[in-house]
């Protein structure tokens, strides 16, 4: 596991979501679970629609963790699965998400580190040591050519931005 400072843009993502307990029904990393779900009705809509002007054609989909208020007390988390957009008049069937720009830990991540529970570590290890503190909203998961898929976690990487508080 790599870790470094970064500074991102504001992003605008347009794509699908879910919000509960994504875990209920199937454990993490299996495609049968509400993560699972969202990427693939997301892949659908791609597939039905390879011509998207609001795209902004880039070959990197991100997958949003977002906590709430709900979140300790019941595990709820909204999942946002998408792709960078130039506008948010997006077609009806699609949601639009702000991502503000700032400073963000930036922890790439190969092979079994994927599905580890490296993020579990963030607070208790990782940021401290870097005498860093996240902001505690949202985790950041970007997927681009070099993740090969969950059959091929092994041969992957995948980086994610945890945003860190100013």
């Amino acid at each position: 596991m790599n870790t470094e400072v970064v500074h991102l843009e504001p992003m605008l993502l347009g794509g699908v979501g879910f919000y509960g307990d994504p875990f209920s029904k199937r454990g993490g990393w299996d495609s049968d679970n509400e993560i699972g779900r969202a990427w693939n009705r997301f892949a659908r809509y791609i597939e039905e629609h390879p011509v998207r002007s609001y795209s902004c054609g880039k070959s990197c989909m991100y997958e949003i963790h977002i906590t709430g208020s709900e979140t300790d007390e019941k595990g709820h988390i909204e999942i946002f699965v998408g792709e960078e957009v130039n506008t948010p008049q997006l077609p009806f069937t699609l949601s639009v998400k702000f991502f503000p720009g700032g400073d963000y830990l930036k922890v790439t991540l190969s092979g079994r580190e994927i599905d580890s529970d490296w993020w579990m570590r963030l607070d208790s290890e990782i940021l401290p040591s870097m005498g860093l503190k996240q902001d505690g909203r949202f985790i950041i998961q970007a997927y681009d050519q070099r993740f090969l898929g969950m059959d091929r976690l092994e041969e992957s990487t995948m980086d994610a931005y945890i945003p860190l508080k100013r």
